[in-house]
């Protein structure tokens, strides 16, 4: 059985470079959500811890110049979290991007795997009735042999 040839084969690894590169795009945009996720919540227990020191220092007593140092830093890591969350919904969005290429790319990827079954089928069965056919035309030639031989 001669082996089959798939003449898309080029475009099937074309497109399968096509899909390894949208994933590790995708894999990479999840990674920048995911710090980003976590800078937010590091942000914030550092201000949760240093809010709670602030309320301690009060109750015994500051100055208030350095009540007023610790009110500056609170607002800015306030600060720094709401740019950290605009950021992450700007990652979020660049995921869903991502996300929605790496899925056309398996597809398209798909489309041409799916395409290369059915031509593979279709050889193989065409191969067996190729066969079908000659192991036939041979019992018919030694049917008409023996026929031949038995009647002259």
């Amino acid at each position: 059985m001669k082996k089959f040839d798939f003449k898309l084969q080029p475009v099937l690894k074309y497109r399968e470079h096509l899909e390894n590169l949208a994933k590790q795009e995708y894999v990479q945009a999840f990674m920048d959500v995911k710090a980003a996720e976590d800078a937010i919540e590091l942000i914030q227990r550092s201000f949760e811890l240093m809010a709670k020191n602030i309320e301690d220092e009060t109750q015994k007593g500051i100055p208030a110049q350095l009540f007023r140092q610790y009110n500056d830093y609170l607002d800015s890591l306030e600060n720094d979290i709401a740019l950290k969350r605009k950021e992450h919904e700007q990652l979020q969005k660049i995921l869903a991007v991502k996300q929605q290429s790496l899925t056309k790319k398996s597809v398209d990827k798909k489309v041409l795997e799916r395409l290369k079954e059915k031509k593979k089928v279709q050889y193989v069965e065409e191969f067996i009735a190729e066969e079908q056919n000659r192991a036939d035309d041979m019992t018919s030639l030694k049917k008409a042999r023996e026929v031949s031989e038995n009647g002259s």
